[in-house]
């Protein structure tokens, strides 16, 4: 399995270059959703 792991410059610059052909705020949004996500799955286990 191939990791990748993107700092928010690299976001940004990636967001760039997407010229405008990306919702920024619903991708956001969705990142935000997968990273509460995660958080609370890690807390249902314990």
């Amino acid at each position: 399995m191939l990791t990748l792991i993107m700092t928010p410059t690299k976001f940004r610059e990636r967001l760039e270059e997407a010229d405008g052909e990306v919702d920024i705020e619903a991708f956001y949004g969705a990142l935000r959703y997968v990273r509460d996500d995660g958080r609370g799955r890690r807390e249902r286990r314990r």
